[in-house]
C-alpha cells in the first residue's frame, strides 16, 4: 500500500471517533476542504472547524465506510458510505473523496455528494432508489 493510500486509510477511519485533535496531524496548515456546492474551508483550523460541525449534527454516528479506494502518485479516490444517524437508524450517504496528499499530509480534500440527500434521510423519507443497491 502506498504512503498515501495509508494515510488516507487512517484519516477516514479515524472519523468515527469524532475528534477533530486527532485529525489535525493529518491536514497541512494551508489545506483546503471541499463539499461540493458548498464554500471552501481554507487552512487546517477552518478544515477542523468544519469537521467539528459536521460531527455536531450527527453526534450518535459518524463514520466513514470504504468501499473502494483508487490511487495514482499523490492523489488518492475514495468511494465511501458516510455513515449518519437518520430516524431509520444508521444509514449511509454515497460519497466520492479526492484527496491530495504532499509530504505526509493532505493539502486537498474534495467530496461530491448529493448534497441534499443527508437531509432526505433526515426527514425519514424513502431514499432506498437514490442510494446504489450494491451497498
Amino acid at each position: 500500500m502506498s504512503d498515501a493510500a495509508r494515510i488516507i486509510r487512517e484519516f477516514c477511519d479515524l472519523m468515527a471517533k469524532r475528534d477533530p485533535a486527532l485529525l489535525r496531524p493529518f491536514l497541512a496548515g494551508d489545506a483546503v476542504y471541499q463539499n461540493t456546492g458548498m464554500p471552501a474551508s481554507v487552512g487546517a483550523t477552518a478544515v477542523l472547524d468544519d469537521l467539528a460541525g459536521q460531527f455536531a449534527m450527527f453526534p450518535d454516528a459518524y463514520e466513514y465506510k470504504m468501499i473502494n479506494l483508487a490511487v495514482d502518485g499523490d492523489v488518492v479516490l475514495t468511494e465511501r458510505l458516510d455513515m449518519i444517524r437518520t430516524p431509520d437508524g444508521v444509514r449511509g450517504v454515497p460519497v466520492m473523496g479526492t484527496f491530495v496528499v504532499r509530504d505526509g499530509v493532505i493539502t486537498r480534500w474534495t467530496d461530491y455528494l448529493d448534497t441534499a440527500l443527508p437531509t432526505k434521510m433526515m426527514s425519514g423519507a424513502d431514499t432506498s432508489a437514490l442510494v446504489p443497491a450494491t451497498y
